[in-house]
């Protein structure tokens, strides 16, 4: 289950918000990334931001086809 608490307060402490990820992966509207910081949807690109900029994998559960191409 991913930890939405974890990743809220990680992403507070460094500088992230749903916006910034919003603008830096060009997405038109932030909801995808809110689906899946909450659990409801697993994007790819927007778990693999998240790790690219250092949130910890065990708050993001991330979906096996992520961790079968080795993104972890």
């Amino acid at each position: 289950m991913r930890n939405t608490v974890e990743i809220n307060v990680w992403m507070l402490r460094n500088g992230w918000s749903v916006g910034r990820i919003q603008r830096k992966l060009g997405y038109r509207t932030h909801t995808g990334i809110s689906n899946t910081l909450a659990g409801r949807e697993n994007l790819s690109k927007v778990l693999q931001l998240l790790l690219d900029v250092g949130c910890p994998v065990e708050y993001l559960d991330l979906p096996k086809s992520m961790t079968e191409r080795g993104a972890a």
